[in-house]
């Protein structure tokens, strides 16, 4: 390319008649190198020079030239193009990727070849800049280390002793929302439209950061306190941070963040905020701990618990503390305000009506102060089902991108070095190939009728949580979660759209896969319980 970009160089100074200064020789040909490398990148291989245009693939569609595809036009492909387990497409500006849609594969590309994969380097660096070198973040043998360190600070035994607490915030979050509709209509029964995304995303944080740092930043009672404040402009999406996150691929993550905009200001600051706390608690918790190792301590906090092994060090449990908040956080939230979304829909009340009978026959009320356990709240089949359910229809985390970093064979098909190869959970998850005709259909008795895959054909045809070395290690945690918020919303509420059924819903499509302007709901409170 360098050597054509020369050549055309040298016969434009050969035939024009103004001569050409040394300087504007070399600007020229740096201009004809730059223009050859986007002909060459952006129309000529990805249609006619790419080593994979044997892959089954989309028919030609320029509208992503500049926008690129989301998940639910992914799953239309998937169920349309006829593949052998991979389909290639065209995104923004041409580059190509690789989805994979074969369960098979998928254990294949995330188990056996994931070492020959990273994350692009774009994304790492965005990542990085707010959640730091944590395990979401990491890769190879750093990551190793992480996952192997932190899997018993997620063991059973420790997500058991976090019930309570899952119960607790649950409770204190109905109390809050009951207390909102009554001071706006006081009758009995009254209802109220209430942002049920909004109260979602505080419980959460309140719950990640009794969890995990033994500290409550009380977003739920006081959801403007600095702290609070600083951390939604740190970790939660919206219209700017977006953009800022699509300019940052295209561009330089570090040519985003360093720009003298008030987003950006806020961001580094919001950030630094967050950071400051971290390592102000971690300082507390190092002065506090023994010097002795107590084996048989059961911590009442992630962090704590992760600080007691030795594994990390002060920088690194920044860095995991930081990914607790921004991982443990955001999907949590989401997966809440999903579920509500479907149980409220008018086609599925039998379904909510169904949920509250079974939780009312079987759980205390928020107000009678029993402890919650996960001897009682695991026995409920329903709330089981619907939960799953949930996390099958709308997988929080819609895609998992990776880059080749050397060629790698899958499914007997060579990948070249640079590759970007997708995993689509929100797609995989509703495939009709894998799922069958109802695949995008609310079924949570699916679930009942088979408890492992849900009546799909393979069991890694439900990836909410991923697969092999890169899989959620707080599965256990966000189930029981889940669970906690669900069952008191359900069994407290009834919740309907305003105006009926809710038809175009407009998603942001990130990290996590979130609604556009909330999720207002008629609410009302449901006497008895």
């Amino acid at each position: 390319m360098l050597a054509l970009a020369g050549s055309t160089t040298f016969l434009c100074s050969r035939f024009m008649a103004t001569p050409f200064s040394l300087s504007s020789l070399a600007a020229l040909t740096f201009s004809i190198f730059v223009l050859f490398n986007i002909i060459w990148l952006v129309f000529l291989k990805p249609y006619y020079f790419s080593p994979l245009l044997k892959l089954p693939q989309e028919p030609r569609n320029l509208k992503h030239f500049i926008k690129p595809h989301n998940s639910n036009e992914i799953l239309e492909l998937m169920d349309t193009v006829p593949n052998n387990g991979f389909i290639r497409f065209l995104d923004m500006f041409n580059s190509e990727i690789v989805t994979i849609t074969d369960p098979k594969l998928v254990a294949e590309f995330l188990g056996t070849k994931a070492d020959h994969f990273t994350k692009r380097p774009k994304l790492k660096k965005i990542l990085e800049s707010i959640l730091g070198n944590g395990l979401v973040v990491a890769e190879g043998k750093d990551h190793k280390y992480q996952r192997k360190h932190l899997l018993p600070v997620f063991n059973f035994k420790v997500i058991k002793n976090l019930y309570p607490l899952f119960w607790g915030k649950a409770t204190e979050m109905t109390t809050l929302i009951k207390q909102e509709i009554q001071s706006s209509s006081p009758e009995k029964n009254s209802s109220a439209i209430i942002d049920i995304d909004d109260w979602a995303g505080r419980v959460s944080l309140d719950i990640i950061s009794k969890a995990g740092f033994g500290s409550d930043f009380h977003a739920l009672s006081h959801p403007e306190t600095d702290l609070n404040t600083s951390y939604r402009a740190a970790f939660l999406p919206n219209a700017n941070s977006r953009l800022a996150f699509i300019l940052s691929l295209l561009t330089h993550p570090t040519l985003i963040n360093s720009l003298p905009t008030a987003n950006a200001r806020t961001l580094r600051e919001a950030v630094g905020a967050v950071t400051n706390w971290i390592r102000n608690f971690i300082a507390e918790r190092q002065s506090d701990m023994p010097k002795e190792k107590d084996t048989k301590a059961v911590h009442q906090d992630i962090i704590s618990a992760a600080m007691e092994n030795g594994a990390f060090s002060v920088e690194n449990l920044v860095d995991q503390s930081k990914t607790l908040l921004g991982a443990g956080h955001e999907t949590s939230a989401t997966a809440v305000t999903w579920g509500i979304y479907l149980l409220s829909q008018p086609r599925y009340s039998h379904i909510q009506q169904r949920l509250r009978s079974e939780i009312r026959e079987n759980l205390p009320s928020p107000t009678s102060g029993v402890e919650v356990t996960e001897s009682i709240l695991d026995k409920l089949p329903y709330l089981e089902a619907v939960s799953k359910e949930i996390l099958r229809v709308y997988a929080p985390v819609p895609v998992l991108g990776r880059i080749a970093q050397s060629p790698v064979e899958i499914g007997g098909t060579v990948f070249p070095k640079g590759t970007v190869i997708q995993i689509h959970m929100w797609a995989i998850n509703k495939s009709k190939k894998l799922w069958g005709e109802d695949a995008r259909e609310f079924n949570p008795e699916r679930w009942l009728t088979d408890k492992v895959n849900g009546g799909a054909k393979d069991s890694l045809a439900f990836l909410s949580f991923g697969y092999g070395s890169r899989s959620c290690i707080g599965r256990g945690f966000a189930l029981a979660e889940n669970k906690a918020l669900l069952a008191q919303l359900i069994g407290s509420f009834d919740i309907k759209p305003p105006h009926g059924e809710t038809e175009d819903l407009n998603i942001s499509w990130g990290i996590t896969a979130r609604m556009v302007g909330g999720l207002p709901l008629k609410t009302t409170i449901v006497e008895g319980w």
